[in-house]
């Protein structure tokens, strides 16, 4: 019952510390942009990778 009352007092502090995370977090997207494309690129060729390395297990066996 007390931690139901504590997060109830503090749903305002929630809800602001979260707003601040995501506009900051949208912030930091749009300002790097050109990195996170790059990060995707980066997963892709791993993911297509780890897919060939899996083709060519199943293709042993």
């Amino acid at each position: 019952m007390s931690i139901d009352k504590k997060v109830k007092s503090n749903k305002l502090l929630l809800l602001f510390l979260g707003s601040v995370f995501v506009i900051l977090g949208i912030t930091l997207i749009l300002v790097w942009w050109k990195d996170v494309v790059s990060l995707f690129r980066g997963f892709g060729g791993m993911f297509i990778a780890l897919g060939g390395l899996l083709l060519l297990y199943m293709a042993k066996e």
